[in-house]
Formats: structure tokens, sequence, C-alpha cells
């Protein structure tokens, strides 16, 4: 006896939208909800976009930390954007040198580019600083904190700032206890001014460019030279 075939009923299939990452929210990912291929040639260069110099600072000063590790040297990164007296991109922070040093060792020491980069590693780094500068992951440093060193050093400047925490091999520090922040803007306290006045702020830089200014408007005679003119402004 021949069957009747049954009715095969086909199922609608559903598509799963993608997550909104919302236009206020810093992202490299695409329109579909997927991360982006993992983008080796940030940590050779010096990057420009945020998210890589996040990334490449991550990769290099903390790769072997633990996730929280991870995280704190990118928070330090933001702290000090934010603070006021660092420069304000994250790149600048990131590359920021002074007349002895880099900020980030890694940015001047030849550490770019020495051995292959690690894909497994690059590729996390680049999870944790996505996270950190969209503000997707618990805060673990105060606002403060923006210095921090490996604990096999002692460099100077540690005595002079509060100790805030230790994260793995990483102690983080806050506000100074004594004296400047290193690598910040100095700041200078104006003396005897009053409310609603002028305040006037000497600077002994300026002041040793306007003597060699006055002394090349001098009359000289002949026989004198004036090749350290030019001295006091270095």
């Amino acid at each position: 006896m021949r069957q009747a075939p049954r009715n095969l009923v086909r199922q609608p299939t559903m598509s799963v939208p993608a997550p909104s990452t919302g236009s206020d929210q810093p992202s490299r990912e695409t329109a579909a909800g997927l991360a982006d291929p993992v983008n080796i040639a940030a940590a050779l260069t010096r990057p420009s976009d945020p998210i890589d110099c996040l990334a490449q600072a991550i990769y290099y000063e903390a790769r072997s930390e633990s996730e929280e590790g991870q995280a704190a040297v990118a928070e330090v990164i933001l702290n000090r954007a934010r603070s006021g007296r660092y420069p304000r991109a994250v790149c600048d922070v990131v590359y920021q040198r002074n007349a002895r040093t880099c900020q980030f060792s890694y940015t001047c020491d030849g550490s770019i580019g020495r051995f292959p980069v690690n894909r497994r590693a690059w590729a996390n780094a680049e999870r944790i600083a996505r996270d950190v500068y969209a503000g997707r992951t618990a805060t673990l440093l105060p606002a403060r904190s923006v210095n921090y060193h490996a604990d096999y050093v002692a460099p100077g400047w540690g005595r002079r700032l509060e100790r805030v925490r230790q994260i793995g091999a990483h102690i983080f520090y806050g506000a100074p206890l004594s004296g400047q922040t290193p690598g910040a803007v100095p700041t200078t306290t104006p003396q005897n001014s009053s409310a609603g006045g002028l305040v006037f702020v000497r600077l002994d830089a300026l002041d040793r460019a306007y003597s060699a200014v006055q002394g090349a408007l001098q009359p000289t005679s002949s026989s004198e030279t004036r090749s350290g003119s030019s001295s006091a402004l270095d």
C-alpha cells in the first residue's frame, strides 16, 4: 500500500542582529559585530590609533602578566592622558620622551621588532586594550595612579610616590609624597598673589633667553666674539 508523502515543513531561519557598540564607544569592531583581523603591523611601528598604542604598550610592557596586570598598564596610560599633566593623546603618552629617557622604555630601547611578534599574545593585548579603552573592565587603579615599575628594579622616584598596589611583577604608584611626579609637566605655586589680581610666574628659561638677547644687542668691539651667545638657550 502506497503511503501518502508526509508534508515537509521548513523551519524559518533567524538571523542574530549584531551587537550595537554605540557611536560614543570607541571600538575596533566591524558593522557585522566581528572583531577586525589581528593587526600585527601595529606591533612593529609607531601607531596612530589609540587602541593600537595601548595594545603595543600592553604587549611590550606586560604580555607575560595576568589579564589584570595587562589592563592595569593600560589604565596608567589612560590616567596620564586624562590628568592634564601629560600629553592628552594616548599615543603621545606612550611615546613621550624627555631629555634623558623615554617614559615607556620599549619605545626607545630597540624592543620593537627585535623578535617576531607572538600572534596570540598580540591578539590578547588588542582585546584588553579595546575593553579598557571602552570602559568595559573593572577599574583596578585610582585615577591618580600614573606610574609603575617592575619589582626587580628600584628607581629613586619610587620613594617619592604613594604606593598604591602591586599586580604581578609591577608596582603601581599614585600621588607624589614630595616633589614632582616623574614625566609630568612641572607645576608652580604662585607667591604673594591677591584674589582677582595678576599672577606673575618667573621662568628661568625665559630669563636666560632674555639675557642672551640683551647681550646680543649690546655694542661690542671688533675683538670680542659672540660664539657663546646661543648657549643660554640650551
